[in-house]
């Protein structure tokens, strides 16, 4: 890497230190990814819980792309809403601290 792109400088982080070298990824992606996680888990338990209570004997899940973008807007605003908080960036950048 020095010899073919001397600009850049590598520096290794040593395993388990991602809260202390990346305070973005711990405090503010990880709730990110949680709350999409959360929403996603929760459509997928409501389109069960509908089959079944409709006595469908196969139950299937709708993966197709037009289904998950127009489902993906209130996974992605509540991912937002989750985060859009003060305190929180302020926690996540006292973690490096």
């Amino acid at each position: 890497m020095k010899t073919t792109h001397p600009t850049i400088m590598l520096d290794f982080v040593p395993g388990g230190c991602t809260n202390i070298a990346q305070p973005c990824d711990v405090g503010i992606q990880w709730p990110l990814k949680l709350s999409l996680k959360r929403s996603y888990h929760e459509d997928i338990v409501s389109d069960v819980v509908n089959q079944l209570k409709a006595g469908n004997e196969v139950v299937s899940i709708d993966t197709r792309l037009a289904v998950i973008r127009d489902r993906s807007v209130r996974w992605i605003w509540n991912a937002y809403q989750s985060i859009n908080n003060a305190d929180l960036v302020k926690k996540a950048s006292k973690i490096s601290l």
